[in-house]
């Protein structure tokens, strides 16, 4: 068997889990709130449950899409092959 490319709609996983862990940490940094506040970290909640998710998924997203784009591109000339056996 051959891996020579991978869907690019894969990378909508890592794009949509990265949102995800980043607004849970966001909720986390707001439980937090007081604590921040008294170390000198203001957090808004725009900041912390729009802006941050939001631009963590689309970085997360782009990655992806470009580590997919390099594999696919190396891929074509050397593919990844093994084979699987029954014992």
């Amino acid at each position: 068997m051959k891996l020579t490319k991978i869907k690019y709609s894969s990378a909508v996983f890592f794009g949509v889990s990265a949102l995800v862990m980043y607004l849970l940490l966001g909720l986390l940094q707001w439980s937090l709130k007081d604590v921040l506040l008294a170390s000198g970290i203001q957090l808004t909640a725009l900041q912390t449950f729009v802006y941050a998710p939001v631009i963590g998924g689309i970085v997360a997203y782009v990655l992806v899409l470009l580590m997919i784009a390099i594999y696919n591109s190396v891929a074509k000339k050397y593919p990844i092959a093994w084979e699987v056996g029954k014992k």
